[in-house]
């Protein structure tokens, strides 16, 4: 259908722009709907789509597109038609009896009704407005169809599910044979080469869902009283003074069949009642506000261009004040509903992202559902190694154990609010460093290797992200490295596992990577990495007491731990081991621990067909807290 602001061209964008930010949620509102293409894209996505619009011909569409999730049936319509479908078979699909209905309107033999009589140039010959928005023949069939459908409607024939089924069918068709140039506010003065074909209704598309979704023809602000819990809030308001109600009001007429005082050339019906406050700079703005006050959301995403009547510095005013906020930008070729060429072709349209930010939650910026997500005990993951998703791992992998940004950034994600400091005593090639960059905090990282540097630095240029502070140095010597004054809300560490991988590889290892000689991070003797289990936990206790001295008071600590494989009569369970240790240090607490596993590693039939050898493809994060 062709619509102002109609975001059919856009949706990429939108939904791009939801995953880069992690958005998560079940829960869509669309308040503005229009033609529903934002929440039919979304409902296809699997969410529960909640949907209003003050113009009941987009409440009609809303009605079939998003709360259907099935064809209808029309069976007391058919048997009173003595019409007698396809039996269903795997070559027949579940919408064949909507075909047969469909197919019977377009057979209706016509009749001059309130169509024909207000908006045909034979129908309004010799009135003080000629009209040319349709022809005379296809405002007969739309009259036909029309009063047809009532007509089942009030003898009980048509349930609601079908009556708006067979009505939005016929909404979608009539644009097509419309002689407008793109609204109703006018009409052409010679014949558009579209208005003379014949009219037909096609089958409308149904989308299938488990959810139960809710569309609603009330102002958007009072759909709130209804609706309690909303993940994701869509906005798509009107961008200029231009009201739609005027600019659809014949498929207003056609919607609701209440057969209107009209007046004008155009044959405009009232629409006082469906005036949007959006069309107005200030009533906007106010709007907008009572919005954000009003509505119980976790994200909002405001659709805008720099077209828009609303100044960019008030709706970013109010969003600073209510959350999080962030913008993004995309050029696009509009959608124009005249040919006069005075109207710039090419605009940009921005997102505008509030994230709700509870003013009591002190540990991070997450809502409730991504808190939760977050305290799965076991993450799984399938990261790629290639292309934007692997973080430049070509570079990063040239380290024995680089950890993906985006599994380290989930950790700083939780564990801190933007703008805070992280510090990585262990940075290696800047997975921790990485992750601050991509959640806008501050990172600290230190390491033995310079080589180990440079490639963080060479990656940083790679991704086009911001370097953050890169210390070459033992942590053993922390205070020597770190400015006095220093602060830091979280620790994040992956530290060497001993001697794990500085010994040569034999056995299963050996089996597995066909590699048989050792791949320390560093040949010196104060890499953690090269000494035995008892040096490596005395060190790596030493670090993090030194390291606890920067990091505030309820601060947490994460140190990422792989087991090694059971040896002489030893569990070697290195996780348990840390744990024990690192509980020696005063004010420190354990809290828990979370397993990652790498799904993209390869199982390998160990011990087969004699023993059982584990495939130890996860890694312990042991979580620890200061407590003063």
């Amino acid at each position: 259908m062709r619509f102002i602001g109609c975001k059919e061209n856009l949706l990429g964008f939108i939904e791009n722009f939801v995953k880069q930010k992690d958005i998560r949620g079940n829960t869509f509102c669309d308040l503005f709907a229009g033609t529903g293409s934002v929440a039919k894209h979304f409902k296809k996505l699997g969410y529960k789509i909640i949907a209003s619009d003050l113009l009941y011909f987009s409440y009609v569409l809303q009605k079939v597109y998003i709360e259907q999730n099935q064809y209808p049936k029309f069976t007391k319509l058919l048997k009173h038609l003595k019409i007698d479908p396809l039996e269903e078979t795997l070559f027949t699909s579940d919408s064949q009896n909507s075909k047969e209905i469909i197919k019977y309107l377009n057979n209706l033999e016509v009749i001059e009704g309130f169509i024909y009589k207000n908006y045909s140039p034979e129908g309004t010959r010799g009135q003080a407005n000629t009209r040319k928005y349709f022809t005379g023949d296809n405002a007969k069939r739309i009259d036909a169809i029309r009063e047809k459908i009532e007509e089942w409607k009030k003898s009980n024939l048509l349930n609601e599910q079908e009556y708006f089924f067979l009505l939005g069918a016929l909404i979608e068709a009539v644009p097509f044979i419309a002689n407008i140039s793109g609204t109703y506010s006018a009409f052409l003065k010679e014949w558009d080469k579209r208005a003379l074909k014949k009219l037909l209704l096609e089958v409308p598309e149904i989308i299938k869902s488990k959810e139960t979704h809710k569309v609603f023809n009330i102002n958007g602000l009072n759909v709130f009283d209804q609706v309690k819990g909303i993940d994701i809030l869509y906005l798509d308001p009107p961008y200029n003074e231009r009201q739609y109600a005027p600019n659809y009001h014949i498929l207003e007429t056609i919607a609701k069949w209440d057969k209107p005082e009209i007046k004008g050339i155009t044959g405009m019906r009232a629409y006082e009642d469906q005036k949007s406050e959006f069309c107005n700079s200030k009533s906007g703005i106010k709007a907008l506000g009572e919005i954000i006050r009003k509505s119980d959301f976790k994200h909002l995403i405001l659709s805008y261009n720099d077209d828009g009547i609303m100044p960019e510095n008030e709706i970013l005013k109010l969003f600073n004040n209510a959350g999080k906020t962030e913008v993004a930008e995309q050029d696009y070729q509009r959608y124009k509903s005249n040919s006069n060429g005075d109207q710039k072709n090419g605009v940009r349209e921005k997102l505008y992202y509030l994230k709700s930010i509870n003013q009591n939650n002190k540990l991070n910026d997450l809502s409730g559902s991504e808190w939760i997500y977050f305290l799965n005990s076991v993450d799984v993951t399938h990261y790629s190694t290639k292309g934007a998703d692997g973080f430049a791992h070509y570079l990063r992998g040239k380290h024995p154990s680089p950890k993906p940004p985006q599994l380290m950034k989930k950790f700083v994600d939780f564990f801190t609010k933007e703008g805070q400091t992280v510090l990585d005593p262990f940075m290696g090639v800047g997975g921790t460093l990485i992750a601050c960059s991509l959640s806008n905090r501050k990172g600290i990282g230190i390491d033995l290797s310079k080589e180990y540097i440079d490639l963080y630095k060479k990656t940083c240029k790679e991704l086009g992200v911001a370097e953050q502070t890169a210390i070459i140095g033992n942590s053993l010597g922390i205070d020597k490295l770190l400015k006095k004054g220093t602060t830091v809300d979280f620790i994040l560490t992956d530290p060497p596992y001993g001697e794990m991988l500085s010994k040569k590889r034999t056995g299963q290892r050996k089996k597995k990577t066909g590699i048989a000689v050792a791949t320390p991070f560093t040949n010196q003797e104060t890499d953690l990495g090269n000494m035995e289990r008892e040096n490596f936990l005395e060190s790596l206790k030493e670090i993090i007491i030194k390291s606890v001295e920067y990091l505030k008071p309820k601060g947490y600590i994460a140190v990422f731990v792989k087991d090694l494989q059971p040896k002489n009569g030893e569990h070697n369970m290195l996780h348990a081991f840390i744990a024990d240790k690192l509980l020696e240090i005063p004010d420190i607490s354990f809290k828990g621990y979370k397993i990652w596993y790498d799904a993209t590693q390869k199982l390998y039939p160990f011990g087969y067909p004699h023993a059982f050898v584990a495939n130890q493809f996860h890694q312990f994060v042991m979580i620890f807290r200061k407590e003063k």
